[in-house]
């Protein structure tokens, strides 16, 4: 049985952008919120990112798969880190043509570096935030250009307002709990 989020957030997500993140059928994605020992948590960038912007690591929900399952696989595929506690923190309903949804774990790690197992994911480099920082890159996604990117399927700022979502709703939570 699912543990229920402790928060729960409506967004809006572009119709391009929700376009090219359902092509597969996908319905949803889990945010992996992998906290470090010192509170910061792990994020990533991709080789094609613009200025190679780290954001909180996602990965997709495969049909039918379980929720724990989809966390399990994205860790292992993208970092390689062993989480010692896993809590589901909060879930994004984003109003679109296609539903599709954010389901947030905070998953307590330790100082060991992520390192990627599944190549194919591009991951470029790793870094470590606090909470304010995540608000601060929170500010840079939503300031992407609006220039479109075959990549993503629509304007990386579409795409920016996009992961935005998740960056503020965790730096909100974090600073209220004194993180």
């Amino acid at each position: 049985m699912t543990t229920p989020f402790a928060y729960h957030v409506r967004a809006h997500i572009p119709p391009d952008v929700n376009r090219r993140i359902t092509r597969d059928g996908r319905i949803g994605e889990v945010c992996m919120i992998l906290q470090r020992p010192d509170g910061r948590i792990w994020c990533a960038a991709k080789q094609y990112y613009p200025g190679l912007i780290a954001r909180l690591l996602t990965g997709g929900i495969q049909p039918g798969e379980h929720l724990e399952d989809a966390l399990e696989r994205e860790i292992a595929e993208e970092t390689g880190l062993i989480p010692t506690h896993v809590t589901p923190l909060f879930h994004v309903e984003y109003q679109s043509v296609v539903p599709f949804q954010t389901f947030a774990y905070l998953c307590r790690v330790d100082n060991t570096h992520p390192v990627v197992h599944d190549l194919t994911e591009e991951i470029a480099h790793f870094e470590a935030l606090d909470a304010h920082q995540l608000n601060a890159r929170a500010l840079q996604l939503e300031g992407l250009p609006a220039i479109h990117a075959p990549q993503i399927g629509g304007t990386w700022q579409e795409w920016g307002s996009f992961r935005a979502v998740c960056h503020r709703t965790l730096s909100d939570i974090l600073i209220n709990q004194g993180q």
